[in-house]
């Protein structure tokens, strides 16, 4: 999945949708993010999806990885917008965006818990 000379890990996808009955198709090299190794940073390069009647919309698979150019426009555009944090700009180990248990049976819509006000609005 990386590819040797450079540590990158990509996959390249040959990628079909179902759109007003007609398939069209594409084979992209994408950014592979995540720990399962076949997260895209598109979120888009390996999918396999129905519809509600059970149709098959939309199909990936794998055939390369490791492989360079990345030729996926919309891992570009994400990785211009995301490349300019630094290891400052994060607090992954504080806790702050964890789960909690609110207690509530069902969720509700536009309600912010109590504990997370202070946080949002100092």
């Amino acid at each position: 999945m990386t590819n040797g000379e450079t540590g990158m890990r990509t996959i390249t996808t040959r990628e079909q949708l179902l759109i007003n009955g007609r398939v069209h198709e594409r084979i992209a090299t994408h950014i592979v993010t995540g720990a399962h190794g076949y997260e895209t940073l598109c979120t888009n390069g390996y999918n396999v999806r129905y519809n509600t009647a059970q149709q098959l919309v939309e199909s990936c698979e794998k055939i390369a990885e490791g492989k360079l150019p990345v030729t996926c426009p919309v891992c570009f555009a994400v990785w211009q917008d995301v490349h300019k944090f630094t290891h400052v700009d994060f607090d992954t180990a504080s806790g702050k965006s964890d789960f909690f248990d609110t207690g509530h049976m069902e969720i509700i819509s536009a309600y912010i818990s109590p504990c997370y006000l202070t946080e949002i609005f100092p």
